[in-house]
């Protein structure tokens, strides 16, 4: 199993048993104060799903069905055939202190079997590549705004939060503040609450406002002004190809030249001799 521990002590994990045991054995879920949501990446044949002494599921599952269960209570659970997963371990703390952020405290999620949801389907999709080789280069704001995207749709939709007020845009002096403050700070790994307290606003409506203020999410917009300062240094500078991917906030040269390509829709080096 690959674990990735997020903010506010989140846990994201991908699960996968690609042949089932010809005795599988009945495993207890160990107990917590959090919520577990849990999606189905391919289909999962057959399984049985106990809370106390009561087989509440007995079945399958479709690739992208999703799970919520309240990890206070008692569960067991038996794989019976191959299964491919994403974790999500959300504490209570976590929904409680991210929703009254949001407008409305909650502390608890409704419990679901087997439901069809696209947006968690979605998101749940952005996430991936935080488990893969790359987990630990990710843009921290992406990965801060995904997983504030995830839980703001769950409370909502499974927790009762009602939806935001639409919210206007960033004043003036926030707007100014924010953007002096990210350019600043280029070559740091900066969250999405670092971002949010430099306009003394909460995460969500921060990234509500943000988008309306400048036309892009925070973490686009963060990634556009990179790349436009590691492109000033590859033109001006004479500097490494691994320098210039440190002081523009990437982890390493990889990981300079997937997001360059993916910005400038060619790789550094073929940018630089088109360049002349």
């Amino acid at each position: 199993m690959k674990r990735l521990r997020l903010q506010d002590d989140i846990m994201l994990a991908r699960a996968a048993q690609p042949v089932a045991p010809a005795q599988p054995p009945v495993l207890d879920i160990p107990g917590d104060e959090a919520f577990s949501v849990i999606v189905q990446l391919q289909d999962f044949r057959h399984h049985k799903l106990w809370r106390g002494q009561q087989l509440v599921h007995a079945g399958g599952h479709r690739v992208g069905d999703m799970a919520i269960t309240d990890l206070r209570e008692q569960w067991r659970c038996q794989h019976l055939s191959s299964y491919d997963n994403v974790r999500l371990q959300l504490p209570r703390a976590t929904i409680e202190q991210w929703s009254e952020e949001g407008g409305r405290r909650i502390s608890a999620l409704q419990p679901r079997q087997a439901v069809r949801d696209p947006v968690v389907w979605h998101l749940v999709q952005a996430m991936l590549p935080m488990l893969g080789e790359a987990a630990n280069d990710g843009d921290t704001v992406f990965v801060d705004t995904v997983t504030l995207a995830l839980h703001t749709h769950l409370a909502q939709h499974y927790g009762g939060q009602p939806a935001p007020r639409s919210s206007g845009r960033l004043a003036g002096w926030q707007q100014a503040r924010v953007r002096d403050y990210m350019l600043a700070h280029l070559g740091q790994r900066l969250t999405l609450a670092e971002l949010a307290a430099q306009c003394g606003l909460s995460r969500a409506h921060f990234s509500r406002a943000f988008k309306l203020s400048f036309g892009l999410p925070p973490h686009a917009w963060l990634q556009r002004q990179r790349i436009a300062l590691a492109c000033r240094l590859l033109r001006e500078s004479g500097k490494g190809m691994s320098v210039i991917a440190l002081e523009c906030g990437f982890s390493d040269q990889s990981h300079f030249s997937r997001v360059f390509k993916q910005v400038m829709g060619v790789g550094p080096m073929r940018w630089v001799r088109a360049q002349g």
